[in-house]
């Protein structure tokens, strides 16, 4: 079992960083966006169980307890995806270590390759749509969540946003290695779409903290 493997929802923090920190291809820029936006659901976890405690917030306790178990399921389903990438570039590295001497060696080598690299774009479009959807539970505590933690629900956003931004250059990298492709061009759509939700998302934060801190 290689240290990839080793890694999962039980790894402590520090087993992470070391991990991330290590001269090996895996776990690496994708895997560390993940754990980037497991933080900033934790945050948003937060700022909503703070909000739910104060009877000032009463009109938004109901919603900020959904944010709440939302933001909790993101966070494991983040830790998880974090493992999936790293697991993701394994693969892809075993596959251009397959033998390519051979016509049919190239031709399986090639289609390990493709089916890798289209695996590991899956993986960064789930890691965007999972990071647009804390910022807009970071968004909302930010604008209804109570105000002594206002800066930590905007720091989710933020985190979340440049998780996203790692994703969606993620995509469009593993996707021009595959070419243009009818197959492909959804996800390449669908990624910057959901990329553009999330500058928009970053934007209104930006003017509610305008408005709220000055």
């Amino acid at each position: 079992m290689d240290e990839t493997e080793r890694l999962g929802l039980e790894s402590s923090l520090q087993h992470w960083i070391d991990a991330v920190g290590a001269p090996t291809a895996a776990p690496a820029g994708g895997s560390a966006a993940a754990l980037a936006t497991a933080l900033a659901a934790s945050l948003v976890a937060m700022v909503a169980g703070m909000t739910t405690r104060r009877e000032k917030y009463a009109a938004v306790h109901e919603y900020a307890r959904s944010a709440l178990e939302r933001a909790q399921s993101l966070t494991a389903e983040l830790l998880e995806l974090a493992s999936y990438d790293a697991e993701a570039v394994r693969e892809y590295l075993e596959a251009l270590r397959l033998p390519h001497g051979t016509e049919f060696e190239r031709t399986a080598r090639e289609a390990a390759r493709r089916a890798t690299l289209l695996e590991a774009a899956r993986v960064q479009m789930e890691l965007l749509h999972q990071a647009a959807a804390v910022a807009e539970l970071a968004e909302a505590m930010t604008g209804s969540g109570v105000a002594t933690a206002i800066g930590d629900a905007a720091t989710a956003t933020f985190l979340a946003v440049a998780a996203g931004r790692s994703a969606y250059w993620g995509v469009r990298s593993n996707l021009k290695q595959l070419g243009q492709q009818e197959e492909t061009r959804h996800l390449a759509d669908s990624a910057m779409w959901t990329m553009g939700q999330l500058e928009e998302v970053e934007i209104r934060v930006r003017q509610l903290l305008d408005e709220r801190v000055g």
